[in-house]
C-alpha cells in the first residue's frame, strides 16, 4: 500500500518537475531490509527520472542512514518520517536544482573557512521547528566541500543525543564544540558561528546564544 497519498504524489510530482539534474540517494540500511525508509525513498524515485536510488546495506543492525547527492556531504541518520519528510524532499529538490538558496552573507563565512565543519542537528518527527534547522545545515554542507551535515532523529540513536545533551529539538552542533538550541534563522546562527569561531574560545559545549548580536 502506498505511503503517499494521490494529492501528495501530484504535489512532488510537480516540485520534482523543477529540477534539472539528477540526484544521487544512497540508503544504507540494517541486515534485515530497507524498512520504511526504502519504502519513502522507493516511491519518490518512482515520482521522477531525476532520482538515482541506491541501497546498500550495513553489517551492522544500526538505524537507517540517507545521503543526498554524490559528495555524500548530506545526510540522514534514522527514518525521514514526520516533519522531516519535509526535509528531505528539500534536500533532493535542492540537489537537483542549481545554484544556492544561501544567503550572500552566508556564501561569503563559507567561502572564509579556514577549518573543516561537521554539523549534526539532532531532530524528531513530531517537531515542527525542526526542519528549519536541518534544511540550513543541509544547504551549508551542499555548498562547500569544507561542511558536511548530519541530521539525526534523536529517539533512533539515543546515545548519540546523550553525549550531545541533548534536552529538546532542534539541536544544532558544530565540530562538537558549538551548540544552538532551537530554530535560529540563518542569519542569527551563521552570524553568531563566525564571532564564536573568532573568538578562539576553549573548551567544548560552547553556547552560540552567547554571540547573538
Amino acid at each position: 500500500m502506498p505511503l503517499l497519498s494521490e494529492d501528495d504524489r501530484n504535489a512532488i510530482k510537480q516540485h520534482f518537475s523543477t529540477m534539472e539534474n539528477t540526484v544521487a540517494i544512497t540508503l544504507t540500511h540494517p541486515p534485515e531490509g530497507t524498512g520504511d525508509s526504502g519504502a519513502i525513498l522507493g516511491e519518490l524515485a518512482r515520482l521522477t527520472d531525476r532520482i538515482r536510488l541506491v541501497t546498500a546495506p550495513s553489517p551492522e543492525a544500526a538505524p537507517p542512514s540517507i545521503t543526498v547527492g554524490e559528495h555524500g556531504r548530506v545526510r540522514f541518520m534514522g527514518t525521514p518520517s514526520g516533519y522531516e519528510f519535509s526535509t528531505l524532499l528539500t534536500a533532493i529538490i535542492d540537489a537537483g536544482r542549481s545554484g544556492t538558496r544561501l544567503s550572500p552573507a552566508t556564501v561569503s563565512f563559507i567561502e572564509g573557512l579556514d577549518e573543516e565543519l561537521h554539523i549534526m542537528v539532532f531532530v524528531t518527527p513530531t517537531c515542527p521547528h525542526c526542519p528549519g534547522a536541518a534544511v540550513l545545515a543541509h544547504r551549508m554542507a551542499a555548498a562547500s566541500p569544507m561542511i558536511s551535515a548530519s541530521v539525526i532523529e534523536a529517539q533512533e540513536f539515543p546515545d548519540l543525543a546523550g553525549a550531545h545533551r541533548v534536552m529538546g529539538v532542534p539541536r544544532t552542533v558544530v565540530n562538537e564544540k558549538y551548540h544552538a538550541e532551537g530554530n535560529m534563522s540563518e542569519t542569527v546562527l551563521v552570524g553568531a558561528l563566525s564571532r564564536a569561531m573568532a573568538s578562539g574560545r576553549p573548551g567544548s559545549f560552547i553556547n552560540l546564544s552567547e554571540f547573538i548580536q
